[in-house]
């Protein structure tokens, strides 16, 4: 059992980015999405569960990327250097997605949340204006 419900949450978020800017998805679990209008409303998606908050914004597809083993290491590299987030690569509606996530206990504070909500955006916006020179240019 969560150590909070949808509504808490939601109600914690909306303070923190206004009522607007959340909004709840279905989901077995407890989804909540936060579009971050100070970062080009970029979305975030939040997944809490009984042991963790799981959360993530898509980076790119892979056909946005010219060449996926250099884009690959490049992530890796900045990895190690990226606050709080980490890249990975997901499936999204049968398409791989380049995605930067974050992940915090369950019982971490509202404001502990809040935090890792903005620095997602902030690494988010980081982290594509220096993949730049992997992706294809439209």
């Amino acid at each position: 059992m969560p150590l909070r419900t949808r509504e808490q949450l939601h109600h914690a978020l909306a303070e923190a980015f206004g009522a607007a800017q959340v909004a709840t998805l279905d989901d077995a679990e407890i989804a909540l999405q936060v579009v971050l209008a100070d970062a080009g409303d970029l979305e975030v998606t939040l997944v809490a569960s009984e042991h963790q908050i799981y959360c993530s914004t898509p980076l790119v597809t892979a056909a946005q990327v010219r060449d996926r083993a250099a884009f690959n290491d490049a992530c890796l590299r900045l990895n190690t250097v990226n606050p709080l987030s980490n890249l990975g690569l997901a499936t999204i509606d049968g398409e791989d997605v380049y995605v930067v996530f974050g992940e915090l206990s369950a019982d971490s504070s509202d404001p502990q949340i809040v935090e890792e909500i903005r620095m997602l955006g902030v690494n988010a916006i980081d982290a594509i204006e220096l993949l730049k020179p992997y992706l294809v240019t439209a």
